[in-house]
């Protein structure tokens, strides 16, 4: 990626220059993403951390209470980030979609990759060496996101 791809202009106002295959390949994890959400995935554990894992009862209660309403946070988040990937001018708020969707994308991703901050980078014939880059990927985007926010 040769220049900047996310430029605040105003205070509210983000140029967005992503080439449209990064933009199909986040679409497509967008809806990824979502399904390992709805479906509970081991995938998405990381989303949904456990809370009390002393006391399971503790732990259902918790869960009945926050599971809902953080599953229509993600998808919320998803929908407008979703709505948002052909836009070349996005709005403070598609931004902060764009952040928590960029996160919950690595997270799922990095739960399936089975990442470890203390793990090597992979080599080029490493079987999920594919989606380490992916991971990078969505790292990279999130950072200049949240860097240009915070200018």
């Amino acid at each position: 990626m040769a220049s900047r791809e996310i430029k605040k202009l105003s205070e509210d106002r983000y140029k967005l220059d992503l080439h449209p295959q990064i933009r199909q390949l986040l679409s497509d994890l967008k809806q990824t993403t979502l399904d390992h959400i709805e479906e509970g995935s081991p995938a998405a554990k990381r989303i949904y951390p456990i809370a009390y894992s002393g006391s399971a009862e503790m732990e259902m209660d918790f869960e009945k209470l926050t599971r809902k309403p953080l599953m229509n946070h993600h998808r919320e988040n998803l929908a407008l980030f979703e709505s948002s990937l052909s836009k070349s001018v996005l709005t403070q708020n598609e931004v902060l979609a764009w952040i928590g969707s960029l996160n919950d994308m690595r997270l799922v991703l990095g739960t399936a990759l089975d990442l470890d901050e203390d793990q090597p980078s992979p080599s080029e014939d490493d079987p999920n060496y594919e989606g380490y880059v992916i991971y990078d990927l969505l790292t990279y985007l999130q950072g200049v996101l949240i860097e240009e926010i915070q200018n």
